[in-house]
């Protein structure tokens, strides 16, 4: 090969490995939904845990119309949001996390599903 051609195939190789680098993002979506039973006097909530290998960032979120929480493996809340879309933008840490929808004194039953790219 020329010399003159080296350094430019070497700059598009580069230019083109940093460019498909956002197509390696990986993508996890966590669930989670509650149900209150006010007569019973039970709750019970369950889901899709979020497991991020590394540090995330939410991408999007779906239904929580009441708004959810976001607790991490200990039961600690790392964040609460009255708007689901509020969350949007927002970065974790690597780790095991929990979503706990909000409920409303009249629609005891929700769910939200919360999407993070890492």
């Amino acid at each position: 090969m020329h010399p003159r051609f080296r350094l430019p195939v070497a700059a598009l190789a580069i230019l083109v490995a940093f460019s498909w680098a956002p197509l390696r993002a990986e993508y996890v979506t966590a669930t989670g939904s509650l149900v209150k039973k006010d007569k019973f006097h039970s709750e019970n909530l369950w889901g899709q845990g979020l497991v991020l290998p590394r540090e995330g960032r939410i991408v999007r979120v779906m239904y929580g119309t009441y708004g959810f929480a976001i607790k991490d493996a200990s039961g600690r809340r790392i964040a609460d949001f009255l708007e689901p879309q509020q969350a949007v933008g927002m970065s974790l840490a690597p780790g095991s996390y929990v979503i706990e929808p909000y409920v409303c004194a009249k629609h005891r039953h929700h769910h939200v599903e919360v999407t993070v790219e890492y």
